[in-house]
């Protein structure tokens, strides 16, 4: 039990020691504690935006970067798993012929899917 009493403490520690380094560096500690609440606040909603930026947009990024080095090294398309085609296909081979079949066959597989009024 003492030793767990001993880590407890210093990771309390740790983490005040953590929170003085933040409030001096960014000179937090000048603010009253209505200032604090909105700059960290502040501070939180950023971090937060970039982290869930990040998670959600980073990975398509990659993959973007990963075909086009592909297509320099390799000079052909990687494979596409989602079976869909990409903007650059619709725009340079068919134009708007091939937007109009997508979202024919898109309408129309979502038509054979919902139920009619007679199957409820």
């Amino acid at each position: 039990m003492s030793l767990f009493l001993g880590i407890a403490s210093s990771f309390m520690r740790w983490i005040r020691l953590k929170i003085y380094q933040y409030e001096v560096t960014f000179a937090v500690y000048m603010l009253t504690p209505t200032e604090k609440f909105i700059f960290n606040s502040l501070l939180l909603t950023l971090i937060t935006m970039i982290a869930t930026a990040i998670y959600v947009y980073l990975p398509d990024h990659i993959r973007s970067i990963y075909s086009h080095l592909y297509y320099y090294w390799a000079g052909e398309r990687p494979f596409i798993s989602s079976g869909l085609p990409s903007i650059n296909a619709i725009f340079r081979d068919g134009g708007t012929q091939v937007v109009y079949e997508t979202a024919k066959n898109a309408a129309a597989a979502a038509a054979a899917a919902t139920p009619t009024l007679h199957e409820l």
